[in-house]
């Protein structure tokens, strides 16, 4: 039962495989007004920015410098410089479609939906506009249309292959489970395996009468059906809901509070294996245009079923209390550092099932040109690391009756994202994960491979 709830938390973890799922979208992703100089640090931009300031004073017709000007400070986060010198540009240039589409994104990522529509319609109203700023535009005045809805539906969809070594997260053949020398029944040791899976991330949102506060639905979904391991066949689902309040309303700006119910069922090959139920609150800020936080806790009830599959699965029920953070900090607009870390506690009415676990991770996103010359985006590299520390009650009397389990899991991966066409990219990802743990039954390693279609709407 053990190995089975380890390669269903396994499979499960396969919606957030790399940070690149989440495609750049005009809607919600910065952009710049030029290319990043990618190699410079904050103190590097800065000083270039101080030069070409005092090229300016010295030149105001030098439509050159203020442009470069202009593209540093969007770098740096200074939104209203950049914009302030771009509007200087256009009596120098006026109509220039570029121009006025950077002006367009300035102001959309400032809020100012009603401004940058203004100079998005102007960009293409000439008779000689560029192919990809009409396409650009169009995007652009496509999400604010989005923005400026009352409600809000958005998404992505996941569907792919995967492989891996270890596919049901067992030991090796041999392994001692006791003291006595009882080694593992040789049908339950680690196997490879493939699956063909589908995930999906779907958002509702609907404006409440009170500014800035809003009802928000969160849907996740998962299933996976093995080549070969059927026994791992798994589909999941859970459903958040509740108000998102303005703390604007506090003093606390750019940030929400949510408040919300929780609901999930999970089915393990073809029986229904639990059912969750539970409340939540997270906290969610973004105090520079660099940077975002999202902090949030969580309690859920955990049901599970007996079955002909799992007979003794009801010997989980309990309670899970969880406390996690996600951070992420723009360098540059193709550079961005994340991070997280959570503490959960599982209970249950047998103690060799009650643990407490803490996990840490971090890594980063780094967009480049496309090598193919693709006009779609940029590629979107993901590289991650993380560590995890688990702790039982107590000890489990079949195993090992003297000490309790503790477990120390490490994993490394990385992700690709390749836009392929509006809207659709390519993911390929890869992970290694390693447990080492003093009960012996409890090690085990792993290495993944997929490669899926990714669809946002």
């Amino acid at each position: 039962m053990q190995l089975r709830m380890r390669a269903l938390v396994a499979a499960g973890a396969v919606l957030c495989a790399g940070s690149a799922f989440a495609q750049t979208d005009p809607k919600v992703a910065p952009k710049t007004v030029a290319p990043p100089q990618v190699s410079a640090d904050v103190a590097t931009l800065q000083a270039q920015r101080t030069a070409l300031f005092q090229r300016m004073l010295d030149k105001p017709d030098d439509l050159d410098a203020a442009f470069k000007y202009a593209a540093l400070s969007a770098q740096v986060g200074d939104l209203e410089a950049a914009i302030a010198t771009l509007e200087r540009m256009l009596i120098f240039a006026p109509g220039l479609p570029r121009l006025q589409l950077e002006l367009g994104v300035l102001y959309y990522r400032l809020g100012a939906f009603e401004t940058a529509r203004t100079y998005f319609k102007s960009a293409i109203s000439g008779p000689q506009v560029p192919d990809e700023v009409r396409l650009k535009v169009e995007e652009y005045l496509s999400g604010i249309a989005t923005a400026e809805m009352d409600t809000r539906f958005s998404g992505q969809i996941r569907a792919g292959v995967r492989y891996q070594t270890n596919a049901n997260r067992a030991p090796g053949l041999g392994t001692v489970l006791t003291s006595g020398g009882l080694t593992i029944d040789p049908g339950s040791v680690g196997a490879a395996d493939t699956n063909a899976y589908a995930a999906g991330l779907f958002h509702y949102s609907h404006d409440l009468p009170s500014q800035g506060d809003s009802l928000e639905v969160d849907l996740v979904t998962y299933a996976s059906k093995q080549f070969e391991r059927d026994e791992l066949d798994t589909v999941l689902a859970e459903v958040t809901f509740g108000p998102a309040l303005d703390m604007g309303r506090v003093g606390i700006d750019n940030a929400v509070l949510g408040i919300y119910g929780i609901a999930a069922g999970v089915f393990v090959n073809d029986h229904f294996y639990s059912a969750a139920g539970g409340v939540g609150t997270r906290f969610v800020i973004r105090p520079s245009a660099r940077m975002s936080s999202l902090t949030a806790f969580e309690y859920r009830y955990r049901d599970y079923q007996e079955s002909s599959a799992a007979p003794t699965a009801n010997n989980r029920d309990g309670n899970e209390y969880r406390l996690y953070t996600s951070n992420s900090y723009i360098v540059m607009p193709t550079f961005m550092l994340n991070g997280g870390a959570y503490v959960q506690r599982t209970e249950s009415e047998f103690g060799y099932l009650a643990y407490i676990e803490a996990g840490i991770s971090g890594g980063f996103s780094y967009a480049f040109a496309s090598p193919l010359g693709g006009q779609y985006g940029p590629w979107t590299l993901s590289p991650t690391a993380g560590f995890i520390y688990r702790e039982y009650d107590d000890a489990d009397p079949v195993i090992d009756p003297t000490e309790a389990e503790i477990d120390h899991e490490v994993y490394v991966g990385a992700s690709l994202l390749v836009p392929v066409a509006q809207s659709w990219s390519l993911l390929a990802d890869t992970e290694y994960r390693d447990v080492s743990s003093n009960y012996a039954i409890r090690d085990y390693d792993n290495l993944s491979v997929s490669l899926s279609v990714v669809k946002r709407f």
